[in-house]
């Protein structure tokens, strides 16, 4: 909801300049990006539930801030940015946290599942959230999306109050301890070759992909169907899920990113020649399964290969490659679109894509199997 009405009050102050819309989803990736890795040692130091409230009381006083920024008139492309990107900063805070509480509260086989449910409760959002903030800001203004996003974060903050969690900090949480959990963290993730494969393929998927909620707001100009497009995007991304689990086990994860790379591909190539709404809905969920199809599938063979003790740090690896991505991306896309067309900026991201993957797909994203002792 935060994403849908910031970058609709943007194109409302900026009269739909393309650049400073998808700057919307920069600002919201980028800060995320700078903090997710320092936020994944403390995860892997300090205790994750506290972590999880601390990052929502911070989130809930910024949509305050936001609120009554823009009830009292003063709101500027400016104030909206750093707004923004102070509530990515409690993102960073929650990404890591989360992604590693989901192994202490499920058994190891059960943990693609466990990743899965909580793709598919993040992405639902992406189905309900967008509608209703579409409705509301035609209806009521963007004041009104913020304000409920700060009693929802208040809400949060009660949950994890009053949750029973047993995990607790690994070790006291210091400087040195800091320090040394990062060093072990980069040098982890630069001697494992599925570790720095994943940050690779993984980062180009997303900087091709970051096109679509860049440029959707200037796609449409209309707020209601705008939130629309957005829900056929979150209902494909949920779509998607379904599909990889039920996939899982049947084929090989590199036929799945494969389909997945090649649909999303398709879909954007196709939206950029097309004006109906029926058939950019279309078009939108597609796009939304690819996206949680191939993301899910690197997450699950990252969750699966990395050992307890910088699983924090093994995950902001990639959520701060993926966000890094997703900000150059839309900024990327973004300027294309303002000097050419968003048409044009999403031909060449569908094109970017599909090369991408033709050009990284010999990088394993998972350890090559032992060799069998002989005999065996």
């Amino acid at each position: 909801m935060t994403e849908v009405a910031g970058a609709w009050q943007m194109r409302l102050m900026t009269d739909a300049d393309p650049f400073m819309v998808a700057a919307v989803l920069s600002f919201l990736q980028f800060p995320v990006f700078l903090l997710v890795i320092p936020a994944g040692v403390i995860a892997d130091l300090a205790d994750r539930r506290k972590l999880m409230l601390y990052g929502h009381v911070w989130v809930c006083l910024i949509m305050l801030g936001l609120t009554l920024l823009t009830s009292a008139g003063a709101m500027t492309p400016a104030w909206l940015l750093i707004g923004l990107g102070l509530v990515a900063v409690g993102q960073a805070l929650r990404m890591p946290s989360i992604g590693t509480l989901i192994p202490d509260l499920v058994a190891t086989g059960e943990i693609p599942a466990a990743v899965s449910l909580n793709g598919i409760a993040q992405n639902g959002s992406r189905v309900v959230g967008p509608a209703i903030a579409g409705t509301i800001v035609g209806i009521w203004g963007t004041i009104s999306v913020y304000g409920i996003n700060a009693l929802a974060a208040a809400a949060i903050v009660l949950l994890f109050a009053t949750m029973r969690y047993r995990g607790a900090a690994q070790k006291p949480l210091s400087w040195e301890n800091f320090s040394v959990a990062i060093v072990e963290g980069l040098s982890f993730a630069a001697v494992t070759p599925w570790q720095r494969h994943i940050l690779i393929r993984i980062g180009l998927f997303f900087f091709c992909v970051a096109s679509i909620p860049a440029l959707m707001a200037v796609r449409f100009d209309n707020s209601t169907t705008y939130g629309i497009m957005y829900g056929c995007f979150g209902a494909g991304a949920i779509a998607g899920l379904v599909l990889v689990g039920r996939l899982r086990g049947r084929s090989e994860t590199e036929q799945r990113i494969a389909i997945g790379i090649g649909a999303g591909a398709l879909s954007l190539v196709l939206l950029s020649t097309s004006t109906h709404w029926l058939i950019a809905g279309v078009l939108l969920s597609l796009s939304g399964a690819a996206w949680t199809f191939c993301s899910n599938s690197y997450m699950v063979a990252a969750q699966l290969q990395l050992p307890n003790r910088v699983r924090g740090r093994g995950l902001s690896f990639v959520y701060a490659t993926g966000m890094a991505c997703l900000a150059a991306g839309s900024a990327c896309w973004g300027l294309i679109a303002r000097l050419a067309d968003t048409g044009t900026a999403l031909m060449l991201a569908g094109l970017c894509l599909f090369g991408g993957f033709l050009a990284t797909r010999h990088l394993r994203i998972t350890a090559a199997a032992p060799p069998a002792a002989p005999g065996q």
